[in-house]
């Protein structure tokens, strides 16, 4: 019996690595690995009379929820405050208040995929949640040794003027 791999001769050079940045309301912080992208999808089952498993065409989108969870390298005020969703901040100094409109950003994940080689097929993913709101837990991670990673869950949602479009992408662009 032949050893079934799926390895073809660009494999190498489609193998995602490298280090990623996360970018929250237009600034850009340095990650620390670990970082964990998650897209549920619920689908409804929808099973005519007769009908023994699955049926094509009877399947729809019911719900759709993505989620970033990010490790920062760098603890600063502005990562602190968008981590905590309806935080207020005057004078340097975060205290909690409501969700507003103005609370909800837009978080972008970037990584290049990228081959021992410079080819063509080298290309940067990128993923981009909408209107997110860092629902998870605010973390400092605070080792004996080493540096301090805060990490943040970001979870994305449907905007109200366009409940049919998941708030979430996933881009490659050619580099």
């Amino acid at each position: 019996m032949t050893n079934q791999n799926g390895i073809s001769s660009s494999t190498y050079e489609r193998v995602m690595m490298g280090p990623g940045k996360v970018t929250i309301a237009g600034s850009a912080w340095a990650t620390k690995g670990g970082n964990v992208l998650e897209i549920n999808r619920t689908f409804r089952d929808i099973r005519p009379d007769g009908a023994l498993g699955k049926v094509k065409g009877f399947r729809y989108l019911e719900s759709s929820d993505a989620t970033i969870t990010v490790n920062l390298l760098e603890g600063v005020e502005e990562a602190v405050y968008y981590g905590l969703a309806g935080a207020a901040i005057a004078s340097h100094v975060i205290s909690g208040g409501e969700i507003v409109a103005a609370s909800y950003n837009t978080v972008t994940f970037a990584m290049e995929i990228k081959g021992v080689t410079a080819t063509t097929e080298n290309s940067l993913m990128t993923v981009t949640l909408s209107n997110c709101l860092a629902e998870g837990p605010v973390t400092f991670t605070l080792p004996d040794t080493g540096e301090v990673v805060l990490q943040l869950k970001f979870h994305a949602h449907y905007d109200s003027s366009t409940l049919t479009t998941e708030p979430w992408s996933i881009t490659f662009t050619a580099v």
